[in-house]
């Protein structure tokens, strides 16, 4: 029986620290804020590749791999509104990778 209770204790063990590192990893986001200057579409509904420039006037260009929850008509309304929008994002190597846009 001890080695039953062993075995349950080093699982919930292990489960606890898989969870520590799951909730590390996925808090990478950085996010930029400013208006929409260019993008382009993969699709009706998908974007390719958006800039933006900050408060400071520094462009920012981001590409996508999947959806990010604005469609391409959609930024481009904000871009001619002027509309500031905050990109969430990740730096892979010399890539910013958008996960998600707010309005």
């Amino acid at each position: 029986m001890q080695s039953a209770e062993r075995l349950s204790a080093v699982v919930v063990g292990l489960f606890a620290v898989l969870v520590f590192l799951l909730a590390a990893c996925g808090n990478d986001l950085k996010t930029v804020h400013g208006v929409i200057t260019d993008v382009q579409s993969r699709s009706l509904t998908e974007v390719a590749t958006f800039s933006v420039q900050d408060s400071t006037g520094r462009p920012w260009s981001f590409e996508t791999e999947g959806p990010i929850n604005f469609t391409p008509s959609h930024i481009r309304e904000h871009a001619l509104m002027g509309q500031q929008v905050t990109v969430y994002y990740q730096a892979k190597g010399e890539r910013l990778l958008a996960q998600r846009i707010t309005d």
